[in-house]
């Protein structure tokens, strides 16, 4: 399983060409995320594909390549999220 986000302009259609890709690069999309960010002219997409390293830096390049995405790397093997312990909070 693989990770990769993708930092896309928010319009109409960018969606459909993601998934278009995938299809092309015989990719399995496991899920698709999209999200609004700070700037709401701009998504970020979170995509889990079942491919191996190979087929991620692929997914990548080709992501890279398309007009709407702006940004897109690899974020398997990073830390995705930590949980906060604090004061009061079971171990």
């Amino acid at each position: 399983m693989q990770t990769i986000v993708a930092y896309v302009e928010n319009k109409p259609g960018v969606l459909n060409r993601v998934a278009s890709l995938t299809r092309r690069l015989a990719i399995n999309i496991d899920s698709l995320t999209v999200g609004p960010t700070e700037n709401e002219e701009i998504a970020r997409m979170t995509i889990c594909a079942h491919t191996d390293e190979k087929g991620a830096h692929r997914l990548e390049a080709s992501l890279e390549k398309l007009v709407d995405v702006l940004l897109a790397e690899k974020f398997s093997g990073r830390s995705a999220c930590s949980r906060w312990r604090g004061q009061g909070a079971s171990q």
